[in-house]
């Protein structure tokens, strides 16, 4: 399988404002495992898509045989919505800080698994990552060889635990391509994740298991946390710098994770992703990050809450904040989340 790519870096330079101001040494995290986990209900694609083109699995397969098709399918398909929410725990001696994630992407066309939108797609990305230290929100179209970006100066609402938009700044197209944007930006919307999931990288798997009642398959896989993670390591350092102008001496991956369940048409329903690392600054401050997301998948251009028209309005509307289905506090989320994983 090939390389696939897409940021979950939002977080990466908050945790960074973060970790600067505290100090110790980094704690070890609780070792991960490829056991059987629940079916949750979904937010979104509560329903299996009707598309009737995708490559088949079957109970045949092996686990990587229906993560690979699985991942072939979602560029294959010409409409995804992805909502990816997760919080990511950084510890650094006995203090503990939370942060949400918060992503939704839009694709319409087919997906370019190398990342260069080689079949001209249209693309919808929103993010939002905040904690009581730091927040982002950063919005992306990318639409008629054109690409756009803005984003917004925020502020930490402490007493509703999210953020405030004091106002949104100026729209920039100053990309020549994807290429150009993402060494701006060190961020690819048009790719799934930012880990090399190639199968001589999985160190431990489960078999696949059929759910009668929901119609999927679900199983695990845990990758090599270094090999997996080489070009992740270089964007997140990459995105400090430029964004947080922080030098980052060292990013050392722990652990990889990725949950998956199926429809049994083969289409992704849903992902669970955690990921551990420990982060060096200046050779004295040491911090462990986890980070637990859920992605869920819908394949329905008339999803409720992800119109792209109301996106672009809003996009262009600096009073207008896009919101998300999802309305629970930091704690809260970091609670499902956590018991999503287990």
């Amino acid at each position: 399988m090939r390389k696939f790519l897409l940021a979950f870096i939002e977080i990466a330079m908050v945790l960074a404002v973060m970790i600067t101001t505290l100090g110790g040494c980094s704690n070890k995290v609780e070792k991960l495992t490829v056991e059987d986990f629940d079916i949750i209900d979904m937010n979104i694609g509560k329903n299996m898509p009707a598309w009737t083109e995708p490559n088949p699995v079957n109970e045949d397969m092996s686990t990587y045989e229906m993560f690979s098709t699985a991942i072939a399918n979602y560029y294959d398909t010409d409409f995804v919505i992805s909502q990816q929410y997760g919080t990511a725990l950084t510890r650094v001696s006995a203090v503990k800080t939370s942060q949400v994630v918060d992503v939704a992407r839009i694709r319409v066309g087919k997906g370019d698994s190398q990342g260069l939108n080689s079949n001209n797609a249209s693309y919808y990305a929103d993010s939002i990552s905040y904690s009581s230290a730091a927040s982002l929100y950063e919005k992306t179209i990318i639409k008629d060889d054109t690409i756009y970006y803005r984003n917004a100066n925020t502020k930490y609402n402490r007493r509703n635990d999210t953020i405030d938009i004091k106002s949104w700044n100026g729209i920039s197209t100053d990309f020549k391509n994807i290429e150009d944007y993402v060494s701006k930006k060190a961020n690819n919307p048009t790719m799934i994740w930012m880990y090399d999931t190639s199968e001589e990288n999985v160190v431990e798997y489960s078999d696949p298991i059929y759910d009668e009642d929901t119609k999927t398959y679900r199983f695990s896989l845990i990758f090599n946390p270094d090999k997996a993670t080489t070009e992740y390591v270089k964007t997140m350092k990459q995105q400090l710098e430029a964004n947080a102008n922080m030098k980052v001496e060292k990013i050392e991956f722990l652990q990889l994770r990725i949950r998956v369940v199926l429809w049994e048409n083969g289409m992704l329903r849903n992902m669970f992703i955690t990921e551990a690392y420990n982060m060096k600054l200046g050779g004295l401050i040491n911090s462990t990050v986890t980070l637990d997301t859920e992605v869920q998948f819908s394949y329905d251009s008339s999803e409720e809450g992800y119109s792209i028209a109301n996106f672009e309005d809003m996009f262009y509307d600096s009073n207008a904040l896009y919101i998300k289905p999802y309305g629970d506090s930091a704690a809260d989320k970091l609670t499902m989340i956590k018991s999503m994983q287990q």
